[in-house]
């Protein structure tokens, strides 16, 4: 089984590059058509949910093991 952070990591990744790719092509089109964004467009979308995605996943580990490491 995955460790929490990678799985955290995966499912905010993947959520949200399916909410980016849909928010892209509503700016596009209007949902007029569905497109993938060019590669520029694309690999911005994907640095981008990749930082907050790793960000995102040390913070819920962080908060998910505070209660463990906190000395009562």
């Amino acid at each position: 089984m995955l460790e929490f952070k990678y799985a955290v990591f995966l499912s905010t990744f993947f959520v949200f590059l399916l909410e980016g790719l849909f928010h892209y092509n509503v700016g596009k089109s209007g949902l007029k058509s569905l497109c993938l964004p060019n590669k520029y467009d694309f690999c911005k979308i994907v640095l981008i949910l990749g930082f907050f995605s790793v960000l995102n996943a040390y913070i819920s580990k962080y908060l998910f093991d505070y209660d463990k490491n906190k000395i009562t």
